[in-house]
This record gives structure tokens, sequence and C-alpha cells, in this order.
């Protein structure tokens, strides 16, 4: 029997058959009901219409494996799965809502490809924009210290003679700024690398007490105060070193915010919903309100010039992303900034 053209193929000759199947049937949404065994009842004429020529049988698995590889077999609690097919070479995105009714089980599908293939457009043409101002800062940071080491190497050729003193002064000149160089250049690959390294279950505490260590060696962070309040055992998957550079990012920044003086205060909490919560506070002067939607800007900084290249935090919101959760920053009510992660917690094997 061909499950897929057969119109009540699936439906048992009842008072539910002959009453609720019709007004079934002419819904716009694709609709399958379910015995908890995996037995297909009946499909709406919007659902035969997405199952395969090839499909036979009575049950789901063998109409359609795609779906009940996302459940993993399991058909007998309420779930809302997400699944990806490839049905004559073209993907398609699809969310599966599976609840109870009087009548079974009852699977319902969502086609998501339109909304998923306009946020990956949206995403690009976001990436493509950022990558304009990108490059537009990348020219600006360059310059300033090439048209230095530029101006120095004339000043050095124009004197037949040279103390030893101004030429030493010279390359220090010289050195300092192909330093600035090269740390806009390795940051910029910070930025732009996605990695290779398989991610691994990272502790948050253990995070936060390594990039505070960190902190103690930057003449900026050595006298500031911390207060932590963990979430012991929590973890987040992650690449080695991921995490603990977007902390110790927002550990420096708000540092620098209070000139070396001052306290953090941070919090740790994993949610009932599956999430890891990471706030950030510090008592500092806060965030200029103009500046709070620019301040994930690549190259954006409010810091003096030379002090900061404004990629620190672009980088850590990258990571951030890649892991799957978000990041905002946001000023106290009452003094200094605060910034807000969320993170997937890293479940049990």
């Amino acid at each position: 029997m061909r499950a897929a053209r057969s119109t009540h193929a699936f439906a048992p000759r009842d008072l539910a058959a002959e009453t609720v199947y019709p007004l079934l049937d002419g819904l716009p949404l694709p609709l399958m009901l379910l015995h908890e065994s995996g037995e297909v009842l009946f499909c709406n004429c919007a659902m035969r219409g997405k199952l395969p020529p090839e499909g036979s049988g009575t049950s789901l698995k063998s109409v359609m494996p795609d779906y009940h590889a996302a459940f993993a077999g399991d058909l007998k609690h309420s779930r809302s799965v997400s699944v990806m097919r490839y049905p004559g070479g073209v993907t398609v995105h699809e969310r599966l809502q599976l609840s109870p009714s009087p009548l079974g089980m009852v699977l319902t599908v969502f086609d998501q490809t339109e909304l998923i293939e306009r946020e990956t457009a949206d995403a690009q043409n976001a990436r493509l924009a950022s990558l304009g101002f990108m490059v537009a800062g990348v020219c600006h940071e360059v310059s300033n210290p090439l048209s230095a080491i530029h101006s120095m190497v004339q000043i050095l050729q124009s004197k037949r003679a040279v103390s030893e003193e101004t030429f030493d002064k010279g390359l220090a000149n010289i050195a300092s700024n192909i330093g600035r160089v090269l740390t806009i250049t390795r940051k910029l690959g910070d930025y732009s690398r996605v990695g290779t390294d398989r991610p691994a279950p990272v502790g948050v505490d253990d995070t936060v007490e390594e990039a505070v260590s960190l902190l103690r060696h930057n003449r900026w962070g050595a006298s500031v105060g911390f207060d932590y309040g963990g979430a012991p055992g929590a973890q987040v998957l992650a690449r080695p070193g991921q995490m603990k550079q977007v902390v110790f990012n927002i550990l420096l920044n708000a540092a620098q915010a209070m000139q070396g003086e001052g306290n953090i205060e941070a919090r740790a909490s994993a949610g009932a919903d599956g999430r890891l919560v990471l706030t950030i506070r510090d008592d500092g002067p806060g965030i200029p309100q103009q500046d709070l939607a620019r301040v994930f800007e690549p190259f954006f900084t409010t810091k003096p010039g030379g002090e900061g290249t404004g990629l620190g935090l672009a980088i850590s919101l990258e990571i951030i992303h890649e892991l799957g959760g978000r990041m905002q920053a946001s000023n106290n009510p009452e003094r200094g900034a605060c910034f807000h992660i969320e993170l997937p917690l890293q479940r049990a094997g």
C-alpha cells in the first residue's frame, strides 16, 4: 500500500474518522496523527504532499524516517525539534511539534526554510557591512604608526652624522610603532579565526579565576578589587582559551575605565532553562549613552590614542555568538558599566 497517495490510508473507519478527519484534512499546516508506538493513524492533505513517493508501510519510521530520527523514536511526550532534510536535493528546514490529543499524538510540521534563508542572508549582509567598517578602521589604525615610522626614517636619513642618542631614540620609536601594527594584525587574526580545536567542557568558575589571575599581571588590574559569586560545576562548551579571553577582555576594559582603582563584581548562575548567565559589573564612570550601541564595533574605542585597538569587545562578541550565546552591554543605575552574557550549559554526557 502506498501511504503517500492514499487519502485516508492511516485512518480507522469510526465516528472520529468520519467527523474530525475531514476537518483536519482541510488545514493548511501539514499534520499527522500517530500512535505512541509510531503507527501512523492519519495524514491530512498537506502532509500527504510532503511524503516521499517511495515511502511505504504504516509507521513513521518507514514513511518519514527523517522525522522518526529527529525524535529519536520517542513519540510519547510533547516535544519540539528542528530537522533539516534534502528532498530532491533541496535543503528544507522544518520545526516538528509533537503534542497529545484524544485521537493520538499530533505531529505538526512548520516549514522554516524561508525564515532561515532570510536570517542567513541578513547575517551575511551584516558581516559585509562590518567588514567595510573594519577595512576602513584598519587603514586608519595602521596608517598612524606607519606615518610615524616613515617620518622617523626620513629624519634619520636627512642627517649626515646622527648622534648615538638620536639614533637609539629613532630606533625605539620605530620599534614601538611596529609593535602597534603587529598588535592590530594579531587581534584581527583573533577576530577572524574560527579555530580548529575541538570544543570541550569548560568550567565557568575556573575560567573566571584564570582571567582574574591574568588581570593581576596587568598594570591596570593589579590593585582593582574583585568579588565573584560562582556557579560550582557549571560548564559551557568552548575551544581552549575562548572563554578566558572573553572574561579577561571585559575585566581589562573595566579596570582601564576605573584607571586601575575601584571594584569589579561578577556573578554566575545556572538556570533551569539550560542557560548559564554571567554578569560582570564595575563601579567606574560607565559607558556614555551615545556609545552604548557601538561598544562591540570593530576598532571603536573611547581610550586615548595608542592605548587600545578597539578589537577586544568585538572579538569577545564573536566568540559568544560562535558558542551559541549572546552578550549585552548596559550601565548600572547607580554607577559603572555592566556586561551580561548568556550561554548554553554543557549537559552531563
